[in-house]
């Protein structure tokens, strides 16, 4: 096998590659594992089988110790299948539509484009504030969303770069009521149901759909969710999730008296 280290780069992360005698890839196990938030690498091997990971010596690799644990192209599909991270399947298309034909073309990976490069002094308040809002994330009780909404809105304050498409590709919750697009806030909704904003939001209540949770904002119940989806954003320094209701439910909430 290889001992030249192939270094990869997923949005920010290194992902680094050897390849055997035949040309195939061999993934450093850690940095898979860490691209996946599988936070342990020797448990998380020990659920692939033995053909799928290799125990080799690449010098210099790190301190004191040359070994490293590898895994190959099924290992890796193994260890995706494992992560709960939601960006699982979009590592697993950059591995097979982007790094692999490219080590089996060239025997190397250069990124489809050249990544924008923004001033020394702009970059690091983004990369600053981006680092505290991954630490507020980890905070427990609070919602991914939200800490990078308000994270985005302290980049565009701080730097005046234009984040709204940005902010607009934050992933919502799930919904199961596919059918239309959920778009319609209260008062939206209400229009539907000749209701105010007020009253609608009750009714939406008294059908088990939404409750009101300790800081006095509404949110979706389970049931809710098959029918709305809640975007995060950050306004005038609060942060929260805004309820955008699909608008075939209006026909539901008709059958509450």
């Amino acid at each position: 096998m290889s001992t030249e280290l192939i270094p990869f780069d997923f949005e920010g992360r290194p992902v680094r590659v050897v390849t055997d005698a035949q040309g195939e890839p061999w993934f450093v196990a850690a940095d898979v594992c860490a691209v996946l938030e599988l936070p342990n690498t020797t448990r998380a091997l020990a659920r692939l089988d033995p053909d799928e990971q290799a125990l080799i010596s690449i010098q210099g690799i790190s301190r004191g110790n040359d070994q490293v644990n590898v895994v190959n192209e099924p290992g890796l599909y193994s260890l995706v299948l494992g992560s709960r991270k939601r960006e699982a399947k979009h590592f697993k298309r950059w591995v097979t539509h982007e790094v692999l034909p490219a080590i089996r073309k060239t025997g190397s990976y250069t990124a489809p484009s050249a990544r924008p490069t923004l001033p020394a002094p702009t970059q690091d308040r983004v990369a600053a504030l981006l680092l505290i809002g991954e630490a507020v994330a980890k905070v427990p009780g609070v919602k991914p969303g939200i800490a990078m909404a308000a994270t985005l809105t302290c980049i565009q304050k701080n730097t005046g770069l234009a984040v709204e498409t940005l902010r607009r590709a934050l992933p919502a919750r799930d919904t199961a009521a596919n059918e239309a697009i959920c778009s319609l806030n209260a008062t939206q909704l209400g229009r539907l149901l000749g209701l105010s904003a007020k009253a609608t939001n009750q009714r939406l209540a008294a059908h088990g759909l939404q409750l009101r949770n300790e800081r006095d904002e509404w949110e979706l119940t389970e049931a809710g969710e098959a029918w709305a989806e809640a975007m995060p954003y950050s306004r005038n320094g609060h942060s929260g999730y805004q309820i955008l209701w699909n608008p075939l439910v209006a026909e539901r909430l008709k059958e509450v008296a």
